[in-house]
């Protein structure tokens, strides 16, 4: 198997389990694998890409839309939670917010 091929899998599934985890220190940690890993992956030619490595790109494009996925989860998980705070607290919650910088 093509090395870089499996560092771009093996880093797209340590991203999953980090976004499984809820993790922030381990997405950032995967999330700099996975750049790491397409930069390296973007250096290959097509040709240099066996024939019998187009099932586990295929499975990496399925890892990639599982990440999609769960970002959006907790995304939409981090906004819910924020809306909570504000409507228990009297005033916004404080985030990074563009709006806020201005304190």
């Amino acid at each position: 198997m093509n090395p870089i091929v499996e560092t771009f899998r093996n880093s797209q599934d340590k991203l999953v389990t980090a976004l499984d985890g809820h993790d922030s220190d381990a997405i950032f940690e995967a999330s700099r694998e996975l750049s790491n890993a397409v930069s390296r992956l973007g250096d290959l030619q097509p040709a240099d890409i066996e024939q019998s490595l187009r099932p586990i790109v295929s499975e990496v494009e399925e890892l990639m839309q599982a990440s999609i996925y769960r970002l959006r989860f907790l995304r939409d998980h981090s906004a819910s939670r924020l809306q909570l705070l504000s409507g228990w607290r009297s005033q916004p919650a404080d985030t990074y917010s563009n709006g806020l910088r201005g304190r």
